[in-house]
């Protein structure tokens, strides 16, 4: 009964805030709001955090498949979870963007560990595939945060141009996506990297044709990664 407890409210508070702070305004503000405030080149267009739907659909199914059967640390995990999401939501709203990518990175280090309680043949929706979109996403999400946070203190880019940078943490990006895909035997990690790239493609447009040709250039690539990597999930040890 406690597990249940604490996972279904911890559960329920980061579902009110995360979409609270899309559709409403969290200190006066609402989450695009704020990023919207300066022209960051390294974000996606606004409806790819529609993305957030399909992250709670499949925690919620999750959630409701495994409450007696979750280990002692995956329950703590997925709260620690919860908690660092609902944490990271109203730092952000608050304007504190350094502690924000702090609590955003430690929010991702979470997601990973809890990913890896999973064996690699376990892709399943009870499994780790919920884990492995959202892990994705916020992975990405960490990206752009500092790519907001250096473009608001206007970070002159060691002389390097904004969309040099882009390229370059699109580069990185997806360097991540396909690292994943090999060693974690994962096609779903870098198919959310492939809609987050679209997303970064359809904010800049013809604004940026750099970037927006890096993006797509990107997704083609992962989808090679994703058609054409493969290693056998029974190697893991």
């Amino acid at each position: 009964m406690p597990r249940f407890f604490l996972m279904t409210i911890t559960f329920i508070v980061s579902l009110i805030l995360t979409f609270s702070s899309y559709f409403m305004k969290i200190n006066d503000h609402s989450f695009l709001e704020i990023l919207n405030r300066f022209p960051v080149i390294f974000a996606p267009f606004n409806v790819s955090y529609m993305i957030w739907i399909v992250v709670y659909m499949l925690l919620g199914y999750w959630l409701v498949m495994n409450l007696i059967k979750t280990s002692i640390k995956q329950t703590v995990l997925f709260s620690s979870i919860c908690i660092m999401q609902a944490l990271a939501i109203v730092i952000w709203h608050h304007e504190l963007f350094i502690m924000s990518i702090i609590s955003t990175f430690v929010l991702v280090l979470y997601l990973f560990k809890l990913y890896k309680t999973y064996p690699l043949s376990n892709n399943s929706l009870t499994g780790r595939m919920p884990f492995s979109v959202y892990l994705a996403w916020i992975t990405f999400s960490l990206m752009t945060n500092v790519s907001f946070t250096l473009t608001s203190y206007q970070w002159n880019g060691l002389g390097l141009s904004d969309p040099l940078w882009a390229v370059i943490l699109l580069t990185m990006g997806a360097t991540i996506a396909l690292h994943i895909r090999f060693h974690y035997f994962d096609i779903i990690y870098p198919s959310v990297f492939i809609w987050s790239y679209i997303g970064v493609a359809l904010h800049n447009g013809f604004d940026e044709l750099l970037v927006s040709t890096a993006a797509l250039f990107l997704c083609g690539v992962l989808l090679v990664g994703i058609l054409f990597i493969k290693k056998n999930p029974a190697n893991q040890k």
